[in-house]
């Protein structure tokens, strides 16, 4: 199938003839292990479209990508992993046959799981783990200056790494024996702004390995605006945690206040049944509705600055529902002194 296109099929991968004679891979076996490859495409694709269903059931997952690597593309992988002293030459490839290259070869599967924010790969990392075996460590591909205990949750070994390009993803290689071949797949688990980033800067620089530095230096500012990115959508989804947090303390005190405003209002009914008897049970009955309404405007106070707080920042959170503006403290002794009044009243008229 490639044995005769030798010439089209360099030309067409951006090759030359002279990388081809440094790989110390032959070209018969190149394109044997090609058209080995081109036979099992249709398995492995079967095996992608399994585990991109199984990681899409994953709640933390908000998309996934899959692809099978073209027997031209692994062709050329072959060929630039096995050119010695290259940047890209890999030492397992060497003794690489049609019979074992699926053993070699990790990412002859690939799929991609895509989520929204970044805590979430815990959760993924944890599904992922429970659904397949791991064939090696997971590597971690970090920016410099992430802390390493960042994913001290991973399950099992690791390898982290600090990425040259600013790169953050994390990596795994499972393995699965659907039929009669073990097949290895790649998982790779990262933010929707990362996957932005990469596929830019994988669209740029692959199709020639492009090292130019005007490039570079866009693709880094690029980079770390896609990580300012990733930092926002963390900070929004904390703030829409605190303020949900927030609102739900204010309806529980509002509940409770309500609650105490109704016993209030009935012993003010049962002392105002008594009231005009004596001077001082009518000036405990003001005080007490005097204590009442300043309760009330500090109630009416504390939703208005609370309805601000859901325009300002988070501090202006914390800061604009403290517990002690609502005063449970007053409102629990006012029902004590109206309780003690309406007692030393009924004990005077049973005399």
């Amino acid at each position: 199938m490639y044995l005769n296109h030798k010439e089209k099929f360099l030309a067409e991968n951006n090759l030359s003839e002279a990388d081809l004679e440094k790989s110390s891979l032959e070209w018969e076996l190149i394109a044997e292990i090609g058209a080995e490859h081109h036979r099992r495409v249709h398995d492995l694709t079967t095996v992608a479209e399994y585990f991109a269903k199984t990681i899409q059931r994953c709640e933390s997952v908000h998309s996934v990508r899959w692809r099978v690597k073209s027997p031209e593309h692994l062709m050329e992988k072959l060929i630039r992993k096995t050119i010695l002293g290259s940047e890209f030459y890999s030492e397992k490839y060497e003794g690489i046959t049609p019979e074992n290259y699926h053993e070699i070869v990790t990412d002859l599967v690939g799929v991609r799981a895509i989520h929204l924010f970044k805590d979430q790969f815990t959760e993924i990392d944890g599904f992922l783990c429970n659904s397949w075996e791991k064939f090696e460590k997971t590597t971690v591909y970090k920016r410099v200056g992430d802390f390493d205990d960042d994913f001290d949750s991973l399950e099992g070994d690791t390898n982290i790494k600090d990425h040259d390009a600013g790169y953050r993803s994390i990596h795994y290689v499972f393995k699965t024996k659907p039929a009669r071949y073990e097949v290895l797949v790649e998982v790779q688990v990262r933010t929707i702004f990362e996957e932005g980033w990469s596929e830019i800067d994988h669209t740029v620089r692959y199709p020639n390995f492009s090292d130019n530095e005007l490039v570079g230096y866009f693709l880094k500012v690029f980079n770390r605006l896609a990580g300012s990115a990733d930092e926002m959508g963390s900070f929004v989804k904390s703030l829409v945690s605190e303020l949900d947090k927030a609102s739900e303390e204010m309806k529980s005190l509002q509940e409770e206040r309500e609650q105490s405003n109704m016993q209030i209002e009935a012993l003010f009914k049962e002392l105002s049944d008594l009231s005009g008897q004596n001077k001082l049970y009518n000036e405990k009955i003001e005080a007490l509705r005097k204590e009442v309404n300043k309760l009330k405007n500090e109630s009416s106070h504390t939703r208005q600055s609370f309805g601000g707080i859901k325009r300002k920042t988070l501090t202006a959170t914390h800061s604009g529902l403290k517990m002690s503006e609502l005063n449970p403290t007053a409102m629990a002794e006012l029902i004590k002194i109206a309780g003690t009044t309406i007692k030393s009243q009924n004990d005077k008229r049973n005399k």
